[in-house]
């Protein structure tokens, strides 16, 4: 009887760390990329009449937000629906996280990179700068 109990409690164990857990980090995960990134690549907007560095660094930064975008809308579909219930609830709506993440990918002046920068902290709820 032991046994049989043991192994049910370990079945449910599984299935909560792999169809759950393992999601809700993953997310999260993403989420604090794309902070770090934000921060990181602040300055790569504009670099018309920079060094080589900084172009590079603009068209690292556009790959990133497009990459996390992905990466953003692909967990958001991996996660519980209750977890993507709850997630409406709250107000965090990775969707248009990743739209603006691509809409920042695409700006390349300070105040079209601002207004989607804006909206991402929103959809993310994000702390504002």
């Amino acid at each position: 009887m032991e046994v049989l109990l043991a192994a049910i409690v370990g079945g449910v164990a599984f299935l909560i760390v792999n169809f759950w857990m393992q999601p809700l980090l993953r997310c999260k995960d993403v989420k604090h990329q794309v902070i770090s990134d934000l921060v990181f690549y602040a300055n790569a907007i504009n670099v018309d009449g920079m060094d080589q560095e900084m172009q590079n660094r603009r068209w690292e930064r556009c790959r990133q937000n497009r990459v996390h975008a992905a990466e953003l809308k692909a967990c958001f579909y991996a996660l519980p629906r209750w977890y993507r219930w709850w997630l409406r609830q709250c107000g965090e709506c990775p969707e248009k996280a990743s739209k603006n993440l691509i809409g920042l990918s695409n700006s390349n002046d300070f105040d079209t990179a601002r207004k989607f920068a804006r909206h991402l902290r929103l959809a993310l709820r994000l702390p504002a700068e």
